[in-house]
């Protein structure tokens, strides 16, 4: 295989939404290549279904080890979006072994963009450390910052205000972020749905 051609997964190309949804407003320009795309559709043999009963499953699980399932549609969108305003660094934010803070972190590391986590866990742990397990560990490897909160803050803060906190004190320390909010669930992740029957 050409080395060249083995990273053209993160390269950056143009969006051209489906037809059926030229006509919408605020269409993404680009969006960079993150996953192995497009994923098959298999048929799910299940006992017990009623007859003349089919089941069909979208196999995004088979999109990428550090990015599989759905997070890596939508970083495919938020990582241009960031790229395109300059950003150096990502903020987000999940649980203590969230997929959406290891995919965000991986796919960073991919841009070379520094990684910012806001970590939910119980308020026993939240001044300890969080170990080598998991998603952790991975968050690790890729040179994540990693920050706890306790889920009692959270439910009285709210994520926004947690993540503007982090984004102003990194602006102020002359860096650039990008925040990408829980799940990258916003209208700029939702263009990925778009691509799902690919």
């Amino acid at each position: 295989m050409d080395a060249s051609k083995s990273y053209q997964f993160l390269a950056k190309k143009p969006y051209q939404p489906p037809s059926w949804a030229s006509h919408l407003t605020h269409i993404p320009s680009h969006v960079y290549s993150l996953g192995h795309l497009p994923t098959p559709i298999h048929k799910w043999n299940l006992p017990n279904l009623p007859k003349d009963t089919e089941v069909w499953l979208k196999r995004d699980d088979l999109s990428g080890m550090q990015l599989s399932g759905n997070k890596v549609r939508k970083l495919e969108f938020l990582l241009a979006d960031a790229v395109a305003q300059g950003a150096d660094c990502i903020v987000t934010i999940g649980g203590i072994q969230s997929n959406h803070c290891r995919a965000t972190a991986v796919a960073a590391k991919y841009l070379n963009l520094d990684s910012y986590l806001i970590l939910r866990t119980s308020k026993a742990l939240v001044d300890k450390d969080p170990g080598l397990t998991g998603n952790l560990l991975v968050e690790r490897l890729v040179g994540a910052h990693i920050d706890l909160v306790s889920k009692e803050e959270y439910a009285k803060v709210g994520s926004v205000v947690l993540t503007n906190i982090l984004k102003e004190k990194l602006s102020r320390e002359g860096r650039k972020p990008y925040v990408i909010p829980v799940g990258g669930s916003n209208s700029l992740g939702t263009w990925c749905d778009s691509n799902l029957m690919q």
